[in-house]
């Protein structure tokens, strides 16, 4: 797992391949272009590319664009005025690009995740959701494209809260390498009686006031 890995231009006939987790990606020279194929294993997605000459390819995993929504696959309660430290997954976005010999760099295709989807929200409004485990301890690294996000849960009322999904937003410029995981900066979400108010733990961090 890393976040940017080159990805060779095969020679006519040959393939080039990058595998992240339980995906696959492959990039075929064929006549007259290149292919490039996307699989899982259950599902295959095909784009054909026409390539210059001159200039190299990335795959680089990027933050998604928009807010996201994790919904929690666990129940979660939170007692008056209590806290709860943890971890979630959140995923990120293989995005292949193309670097020219004038060291421009430009987006020529995202594929987005199995299971990120894009909602509208009344309060936070366009958002991409996914759905999440809720981990007590620091998760063993598995291959796959999304990162760990380090998460304080305070409840500032003197009320139960019960707690179904968590907003955040993700930046590249965030992210990192540790124990051979992709990791963000800490959060603190509050809860303050309907949703959850959101601050980073790290300075210049953006949240979902």
């Amino acid at each position: 797992m890393a976040l940017r890995v080159p990805l060779a231009k095969p020679p006519r006939g040959g393939c080039s391949r990058v595998q992240l987790g339980s995906s696959e990606l492959l990039l075929e020279s064929v006549r007259g272009g290149h292919s490039l194929l996307w699989t899982n294993g259950r599902t295959a997605r095909r784009t054909a590319l026409g390539l210059p000459a001159d200039g190299k390819l990335v795959l680089e995993l990027r933050a998604p664009q928009f807010p996201l929504v994790l919904t929690l696959r666990d129940g979660m309660v939170l007692g008056p005025r209590s806290r709860l430290c943890g971890y979630v997954w959140a995923p990120l976005v293989p995005t292949l690009v193309w670097n020219d010999s004038a060291a421009a760099s430009q987006v020529l295709l995202e594929v987005t995740p199995e299971g990120l989807a894009a909602e509208w929200d009344e309060v936070f409004g366009h958002v991409q959701t996914c759905a999440t485990p809720w981990l007590a301890r620091f998760p063993m690294r598995n291959g796959e494209p999304r990162a760990v996000v380090p998460l304080r849960l305070h409840n500032d009322t003197r009320t139960v809260a019960s707690v179904g999904s968590l907003p955040m937003v993700l930046r590249d410029q965030e992210l990192a390498m540790l124990r051979g995981c992709i990791v963000t900066r800490p959060r603190r979400l509050h809860w303050r009686g309907e949703r959850f108010g959101v601050a980073a733990d790290g300075p210049g961090q953006a949240g979902v006031a």
